[in-house]
């Protein structure tokens, strides 16, 4: 069954003893039908040093039970500190319009390095929810009009805007959430609107 996909689930296991990483993606294994798990990312609580448990999932990769190691929840230090373990392949983190905007330069470094910059909450406001339930920024909502979309449409589009190494976690069960999700990709954004919108992402609007 090599090369199907698979995935470690989502848990808070940031502070998970190393010794248990393994017996955790066997069991992801097991329950995927899998023999490896193309992607698992170490979601990271705080800013203690990850080496311990990366390179306990980079022996993983070395004994081929994952293909690629990504980190979640970071800094440019823990990126730096994985990298010198073993290859990342992804960066998760929290991003959007007017969220982390101090993450703005960790993201051109993301990409000057050949890493996938992978924002979660990108459809979501500073208060996370705003996005996803329609309450939203005039800037936003003036976008949206303009191209006959959805501010969650906008927010995914300027958020694949920074750069061909952004992709994005939006997130959902609703089969058309998904479509109008996915054809946010195509949205093409003007200077002067990409440029308001960078306004507010940095509070300046």
């Amino acid at each position: 069954m090599g090369g199907r996909r698979g995935w470690i689930r989502r848990r808070r296991c940031g502070r998970r003893a190393p010794s248990d990483r393994r017996g955790q993606v066997e069991e992801n294994l097991r329950q995927l039908g899998r023999d490896h798990l193309d992607v698992v990312n170490l979601r990271v609580l705080g800013t203690d040093s990850i080496a311990e448990r990366f390179g306990a999932l980079a022996r993983l990769r070395d004994a081929g039970l994952i293909r690629h190691l990504g980190i979640s929840n970071v800094t440019p230090e823990h990126l730096a500190e994985a990298q010198a373990i073993a290859p990342v392949v992804c960066v998760q983190n929290q991003y959007g319009i007017g969220v982390r905007p101090e993450y703005d330069e960790f993201l051109r470094a993301c990409g000057e390095q050949g890493v996938a910059f992978v924002p979660f909450y990108a459809i979501a406001g500073t208060r996370r929810e705003a996005g996803a339930s329609g309450t939203d920024s005039d800037e936003v909502l003036a976008v949206a009009r303009a191209h006959g979309a959805s501010a969650v449409q906008v927010r995914l589009a300027w958020t694949l805007h920074r750069g061909p190494h952004v992709l994005a976690i939006p997130g959902t069960g609703n089969p058309d959430h998904l479509v109008a999700n996915v054809a946010a990709g195509a949205l093409r954004l003007s200077e002067d609107e990409l440029a308001a919108l960078d306004r507010l992402h940095r509070g300046e609007a």
